[in-house]
């Protein structure tokens, strides 16, 4: 076993205990950041993006990366085209970055996003996806060699990791970052037909796949252009794609 696995298994229970009992962020920051020091890795951050904006801190974003990083990372609205969300929603397990760097779906625009990452010293590390509340693309980003971190140790670093974005939906106090759904905001069925539009598919082909009926997908995808404020259904769709309500 390997010392990263030995030290997890260890300290795992009371890690958690930390986290959930953390009396404010810089404390939950701190604790896993202590944790994390142990198996020599770090900087990491926790993003749940709800909006993109130039101003990063009107998102749910916690950890140690530096502030300049995100500065100019949300200056130029790299979420768009990021490799490490695309790769978070589109799958449930933690990546490493050489892997996901190398990934034949990889743009030129994306490459650019790495580059970014890279010359803050992230040369390597891995992507921990999350469920996000109300759909919103959600990750842990833990920089460093994960070489000596064997199987076990990397499941135990998502128990924390888990607990550590729980603690820290917790603590946030504005109804945004509660998890409440934004005022105008669609409703999951309508993400869902709304998506499914974005792929193409006819209200009755939308309607076999949710096993729903022709004049409820039509009742969604109405309401979903209300929302927007736009009249035709590929409008509806940039505008949910644009307030990150769905992505494509």
């Amino acid at each position: 076993m390997s010392a990263g696995a030995e030290h997890s298994d260890a300290c795992l229970p009371d890690v958690v205990l930390e986290l959930v009992h953390a009396r404010d962020s810089s404390e939950l920051v701190e604790i896993f950041r202590v944790y994390l020091d142990t198996m020599s890795l770090g900087p990491f951050a926790l993003a749940e993006v709800r909006i993109v904006k130039t101003n990063w801190r009107e998102n749910l974003i916690l950890g140690t990366v530096p502030d300049a990083f995100l500065d100019e990372y949300f200056a130029t609205k790299s979420l768009f085209v990021s490799p490490l969300f695309r790769t978070a929603q589109q799958d449930c397990e933690p990546a490493p970055l050489e892997d996901i760097y190398n990934q034949k779906f990889m743009t030129l625009r994306g490459r650019k996003v790495f580059q970014h990452i890279m010359k803050f010293g992230i040369h390597k590390g891995y992507s921990f996806p999350l469920k996000g509340r109300n759909g919103r693309p959600t990750l842990m980003l833990v920089a460093g060699d994960f070489k000596d971190i064997d199987v076990i140790a990397r499941m135990e670093i998502e128990v924390a990791i888990l607990a550590f974005y729980r603690r820290a939906c917790a603590l946030c106090t504005n109804s945004q970052q509660r998890g409440k759904a934004p005022a105008g905001g669609l409703s999951d069925r309508e993400r869902e037909t709304l998506s499914w539009v974005a792929q193409g598919k006819t209200d009755w082909e939308i309607a076999q796949l949710l096993e729903i009926s022709e004049r409820t997908v039509h009742y969604h995808i109405e309401n979903a252009k209300k929302k927007m404020g736009v009249p035709t259904r590929l409008q509806a769709v940039v505008q949910a794609v644009r307030k990150l309500e769905i992505l494509i």
